[in-house]
């Protein structure tokens, strides 16, 4: 069969999602090429299919604009028989999904090199305004020499470019999509990193950690669960942690996730202390001391990930080879709505810096209301510490508010508002409100430096990951009678601006962190708050 008056079908390479790709012969240039012949579900109408086709050839072309050896090269595009067919580049070599396939998890080190050319293909596609959006193990060849080539731009999105796909269409692997996909909303360059932490988890655990029996309870798992901890992924470990973080304005970056993976292709485990981190390039440190910080064990930090609700309300509908996901209208707006505060937040989490500092979570689960007017048994010559910026420490503590709980936990007991929710993940335990951007968190992580020390370091080692991160000092105070330090800094986030203050202390051999956050508009109020959660806390 002949397509397009030149290039003879000489057999079918494989078939997917948005069609079959074939080993096609270029009689005018004379060389062997791979044809995609894009196929569209039968579900859409004429009027769909023809804005499809339009799409397709547009973002073939874009695509067409990509030089990069981690690239295939589109040579053309052609319609025929009323489809469009994308000429490429012939790779003979087998998708990453097939070398799983024969050789089962591969090694963390291997797949470490294989996602740092991923991560640098990408970058050279993401800085021409161009995002593949279909990022999985069948669309990664792996060449001789473990030489890495993305394939399958065809469905490429040209950033800023008008869609012409309609309102409902995802486009992908359900696997692999992000969680921004998932919900219908705008998929930058961030989505495509999402799914290479998903494409890389795959390759060391074997499957994808959202994989789950049909396409509905795969996207459902995206939105609404935490990725399984990884049991083979070692080094990897930190930059899956970071990929896969529900945000993607606080995703890492693909700078960033292509310096951990140059450290974990060398088998070194990365130098970011934390799942929930991802620590840029350290600045230099002030000439008046150098900050140590103490590690902090790999139990505390699993990144915690915002479980969102109502995000698949109308249909889900299979297109043609289970590529093509139609989504109904959802109940008001297009994203969830249920959970409006995110866990695995690049600013939010500090986990993985000995203390509490912003490894931020959403809860799950309620204690019962306590006694009205519960008294908090600290010292009335106490400082709370729990002015905000620039305000009077010695200001009268509010009383305890009577619509607030007292949670017993491993350790400690504190009050908090009753209507919060509750997680735990390590040595962490969040509470949250799940209509507002208010977070506690409390962490009983190890570290060995004084208070104030302690908070500088902390402040210091996130002052490059905190977008926008300002406005930060390191203030002594005393708490439950021993010194402490407080840490209070800005940052943005996609919501907007946060403020934080997170206390360092402790208590005997232990150490506690006491995080909090929330919007900075609204921090001339937080002592409502912070009074009442730091006289309410009490270790044993």
């Amino acid at each position: 069969m002949r397509v397009g008056d030149r290039y003879e079908l000489l057999g079918r390479l494989g078939q997917g999602g948005m069609g079959t790709v074939w080993h096609a012969h270029d009689e005018l240039l004379r060389r062997d090429v791979a044809i995609k012949e894009v196929l569209l579900p039968s579900e859409l109408g004429e009027a769909e299919r023809r804005e499809r086709h339009a799409r397709t050839i547009r973002e073939a072309r874009s695509a067409a604009r990509l030089s990069h050896p981690g690239v295939v090269t589109v040579h053309d595009v052609i319609e025929y028989e009323g489809r469009p067919w994308i000429v490429m580049e012939l790779v003979a070599a087998p998708s990453l999904q097939s070398v799983i396939d024969a050789e089962g998890p591969l090694q963390p080190q291997r797949v470490a090199g294989l996602g740092r050319q991923m991560v640098a293909a990408l970058r050279a596609a993401h800085a021409a305004g161009i995002v593949h959006r279909d990022i999985k193990p069948s669309n990664v060849l792996v060449a001789d020499g473990d030489r890495v080539v993305i394939t399958d731009f065809g469905i490429a999105a040209l950033e800023g470019d008008a869609t012409l796909t309609g309102t409902g269409v995802l486009i992908g692997s359900p696997a692999y999509i992000a969680p921004e996909r998932a919900r219908g909303a705008h998929a930058g360059p961030a989505a495509d990193l999402w799914s290479l932490g998903a494409t890389l988890y795959a390759a060391v655990e074997g499957r994808s950690p959202f994989e789950r029996s049909g396409p509905v309870s795969t996207i459902a798992a995206i939105l609404a669960e935490e990725a399984p901890q990884p049991r083979n992924a070692g080094p990897l470990t930190p930059v899956l942690a970071g990929l896969l973080r529900r945000d993607p304005a606080d995703r890492t970056t693909a700078a960033e996730a292509e310096r951990l993976l140059a450290a974990a292709a060398e088998g070194t485990l990365p130098d970011v202390a934390a799942w929930t981190v991802p620590v840029a390039a350290p600045r230099p440190e002030p000439p008046t001391a150098r900050v140590p910080v103490a590690p902090v064990p790999a139990a505390s930090r699993r990144p915690a990930l915002v479980v969102l609700a109502s995000a698949l309300a109308g249909a889900l509908v299979v297109a043609a080879f289970g590529a093509v996901w139609l989504l109904g209208r959802h109940s008001g707006a297009s994203a969830p709505v249920a959970a409006s505060s995110s866990a695995t937040r690049s600013g939010d989490t500090g986990g993985a810096r000995s203390g509490s500092t912003g490894s931020d979570a959403q809860s799950g689960g309620q204690d019962s209301r306590p006694d009205s007017g519960q008294s908090s048994g600290k010292d009335s010559g106490q400082d709370s510490g729990s002015a905000p910026t620039g305000g009077p420490a010695s200001a009268p503590v509010a009383p305890f508010p009577r619509d607030w709980s007292t949670r017993t936990e491993d350790g400690f007991t504190v009050s908090v508002p009753s209507s919060w929710s509750r997680r735990s993940d390590g040595d962490n335990v969040f509470y949250q409100d799940s209509t507002t951007r208010y977070l506690l968190q409390i962490s009983t992580t190890p570290w060995d430096a004084d208070p104030e020390t302690q908070a500088r370091g902390v402040g210091h080692n996130v002052a490059g990951s905190f977008r926008g991160y300002r406005e930060d000092s390191v203030t002594p105070v005393t708490y439950l009678g021993v010194p402490a330090a407080d840490l209070e800094f800005a940052y943005d986030r996609s919501t907007g601006t946060e403020r934080v203050k997170d206390r360092f202390f402790r208590i005997g051999d232990r150490a506690f962190a006491i995080y909090f956050r929330m919007p900075a508009g609204e921090w001339p109020d937080s002592r409502r708050y912070l009074d009442p959660i730091f006289n309410g806390f009490h270790p044993g």
